[in-house]
């Protein structure tokens, strides 16, 4: 009882408060956040005053069995929710599942467009590649018909810098490239390949190999400068040509044939810088052996030019190096070779213009510059035959190889 009364006395204190400080309803009414009190107690109480107890107490009880009430729910709630989220989740599958189904009619559609807009971006790039691929194989009629399609859309520089991109060129591939930029009609646009694809055969490191042969071939006619010239071609091709200059000295012609061999006019067209013998050169190479070079060539045409050459250095650095002794001990050799080549020629048709040029080459093997030399070709030929390439005594040596 006393209970009930500390409670009801609590209650009047704050309505006489509230009233005291002359609120509004709204501001009296006890409201949580939580939502445990929904509405303040209808009577306002003034102090000094007698109250209807009961009237005061009833919606007490109220708010306090809705308290009691609102607990219970958030109680509830909470022992619920992960039943009701896990209840929530396994809707989603559902849910996605009816989605897809509603989109499956427009997804043909949508994609279809979408490979179209692909389609127009994807065939270029494809007979690009197509190109780059058909080029590095050696497929040159395939790679032809597909740069006449594409019709400049792609550049030389282009073309070059894919298949550099490729980090797997090599000479066989250089060599596809040459082929396939020689067969192109405009020579303005063979000029710009072989522009872009000088830095190719530096920076893989392939100056020392054929294909600086083959692209100072090509080049050297389509380039319209002497700057151009020298900007792309000197420099590979004088390294190229000083090994096989050291190749010769040294008496390793194996390159050499090689060369002559699978490409017979691009070794013609610098066989006079080939055959060019510096002093040091010349005085270390052992002659009588680097004579034969000539006979080993398949072309008439190379044992020719390789026969004139040697000649022509033998008479100049005769004076220095014994004169007439000196092209006795040498030429003899080379005589031999010029008298193989006569008997190739007489079996390969008697052609009238190759004729006329053995007539020539044994004409000169007398120098009018050199007035102490009489021997002939005939002189040196005579003694090669009696006396052998290295002496008399060793002629059996020499039949027997």
């Amino acid at each position: 009882m006393g209970s009930l009364a500390v409670r009801l006395w609590t209650v009047l204190l704050l309505l006489t408060t509230a009233a005291s400080g002359q609120q509004t309803p709204e501001q009296s009414a006890c409201v949580s956040h939580a939502g445990a009190i929904l509405t303040a107690p209808p009577i306002h109480c003034h102090p000094l005053k007698a109250c209807d107890g009961e009237a005061i107490l009833k919606p007490y009880l109220a708010l306090y069995q809705q308290c009691r009430i609102n607990a219970s729910e958030r109680a509830n709630l909470r022992d619920n929710f992960l039943f009701r989220l896990n209840h929530w989740h396994d809707d989603h599958p559902f849910l996605l599942e009816t989605v897809a189904k509603a989109y499956e009619p427009f997804k043909a559609a949508l994609e279809s467009e979408q490979d179209a807009h692909r389609s127009l971006r994807l065939v270029p790039e494809l007979q690009r590649k197509q190109l780059i691929y058909s080029i590095e194989a050696g497929r040159l009629e395939d790679a032809h018909i597909l740069h006449m399609t594409l019709k400049g859309q792609w550049k030389p520089d282009q073309i070059v810098s894919a298949i550099q991109d490729g980090y797997h060129v090599n000479p066989t591939i250089m060599e596809h490239l040459l082929e396939f930029v020689r067969a192109i009609p405009v020579r303005k646009e063979r000029a710009a390949y072989y522009k872009a694809i000088g830095p190719v055969i530096r920076n893989f490191k392939l100056t020392l190999t054929y294909v600086t042969l083959l692209f100072a071939g090509d080049a050297t006619g389509v380039f319209d400068t002497r700057k151009d010239r020298d900007d792309y071609i000197s420099q590979p091709l004088t390294v190229f040509v000083h090994m096989l200059r050291w190749q010769l000295a040294n008496l390793e012609f194996e390159f050499h044939l090689s060369l002559a061999e699978r490409f017979p006019r691009y070794y013609s067209l610098h066989i006079e810088q080939i055959f060019f013998f510096a002093p040091p050169h010349w005085q270390k190479a052992e002659k009588r052996r680097l004579f034969e070079i000539a006979s080993l060539f398949k072309a008439k045409g190379h044992r020719f030019a390789a026969i004139e050459q040697l000649l022509k250095w033998a008479h100049q650095y005769a004076p220095t190096r014994g004169g007439k002794a000196h092209l006795e001990e040498i030429l003899p050799t080379l005589a031999l070779e010029t008298e193989k080549l006569r008997r190739t020629v007489e079996q390969t048709g008697k052609s009238s213009a190759e004729l006329v040029r053995l007539k020539k080459l044994e004409e000169k093997f007398v120098s009018k510059k050199d007035r102490w030399n009489t021997n002939t070709y005939r002189t040196y030929l005579h003694m090669i035959k009696t006396k052998g390439k290295f002496g008399q005594h060793r002629m059996e040596m020499e039949r027997k190889g």
